[in-house]
């Protein structure tokens, strides 16, 4: 089970993107469909794992079957390395492979099929990042292509709101769902 304190992160987070929708939607091209940020693989932190177990054991047990094979799947064929264990250069190598592979959670409209569920990555994408008070950047093409930079730093996601993750906290949301299928009987 998740976490209370964990999922508390969770909602501030879509609380903050709420508000930046609220007071620069111009700015924000996110949507249901969009899914750009929904291919390449990237890391999650392992307070996610518990998320997506509960996301997947509220699916359809046929809707759950298909997603944990199309992550058994990503992962034979990515060759995907123990994020925890491999260097640095094995990591950036793995995930520019990866560049293009979809999300497991992907229905063919480009919905996800676990939205309640989804990593924090998942739900601050879109946004421009910070660290305190250092300005990062933007991480979607799409999004605050026009905005002014004070627009920008008033809707940057601060990286200290977060928990700062270990190498032994990092995953990818195909490991995570295999994990949490072999933690549940589902594989």
């Amino acid at each position: 089970m998740a976490d209370d304190r964990y999922k508390n992160v969770l909602g501030r987070a879509d609380a903050f993107f709420s508000s930046v929708a609220g007071s620069q939607g111009q700015n924000l091209q996110c949507g249901r469909g969009c899914s750009l940020c929904c291919h390449g693989l990237f890391e999650i932190g392992s307070g996610d794992v518990p998320v997506i177990a509960e996301g997947l054991a509220k699916l359809h047990p046929s809707r759950r079957k298909m997603i944990i094979r199309r992550a058994v799947g990503i992962i034979a064929s990515s060759r995907h390395p123990n994020l925890r264990e491999c260097s640095p250069l094995e990591k950036d190598a793995f995930f520019d492979r990866t560049a293009t592979t979809p999300c497991p959670n992907l229905d063919d409209s480009g919905a996800c099929m676990m939205y309640e569920s989804r990593p924090l990555v998942c739900r601050t994408f879109g946004l421009p990042l910070r660290d305190a008070g250092r300005y990062i950047g933007d991480v979607c093409d799409l999004n605050f292509t026009a905005a002014s930079d004070d627009e920008k730093q008033a809707a940057a996601w601060d990286l200290q709101w977060e928990d700062e993750l270990g190498p032994e906290d990092v995953y990818t949301i195909p490991e995570a769902i295999v994990l949490a299928a072999r933690m549940n009987g589902w594989a």
